[in-house]
């Protein structure tokens, strides 16, 4: 029954050496936060990542392909349960978690977006169609790598 069970792991952990991305064996596969933080800095302006990029679309051979493991090792996304959703990766370049108490010192700073020109929500139609293009070619990505494809939240 269980032979056919996909075993996923969220590689990082508290403490010393917690973070193990591509550091479980064969049977496992892991979420790819290298795949994301890529596809974020190349997609929201930041130069010199062409090689980095193709590294992460075509399998990240550099974290998985050690003991027989395959490109299908490497859970790839761009959001995920964090709550910063598709839209916030191409609508904010800086955290805004003021309203829940934590005076903006929770979640990561290192988000990797862009806000095209505004921060937030706007009416201008260029940057709107620029954010929704954004999208698309993140979703194409993801939809062409090697690797296994995780759904992307959108709002």
């Amino acid at each position: 029954m269980l032979a056919r069970t996909k075993l996923i792991a969220e590689p990082w952990d508290l403490g010393p050496g917690g973070y193990q991305v591509g550091g479980f064996p064969s049977g496992w596969s892991e979420w790819n936060d290298q795949f994301r933080r890529t596809l974020r800095r190349y997609w929201s302006g930041e130069g010199n990542l062409i090689g980095d990029l193709a590294g992460r679309m075509t399998g990240s051979a550099d974290l998985f392909s050690h003991k027989g493991r395959a490109p299908r090792s490497s859970i790839n996304h761009v959001t995920v349960h964090d709550g910063f959703t598709l839209a916030d990766v191409v609508s904010y370049q800086q955290k805004h978690n003021e309203a829940n108490g934590e005076d903006n010192r929770d979640g990561s700073d290192e988000n990797y977006s862009t806000n095209c020109g505004v921060e937030g929500p706007t009416n201008d139609p260029d940057i709107l169609e620029r954010r929704r293009q954004l999208r698309r070619n993140l979703l194409a990505c993801l939809i062409a790598c090697a690797g296994r494809a995780a759904a992307a939240r959108r709002r």
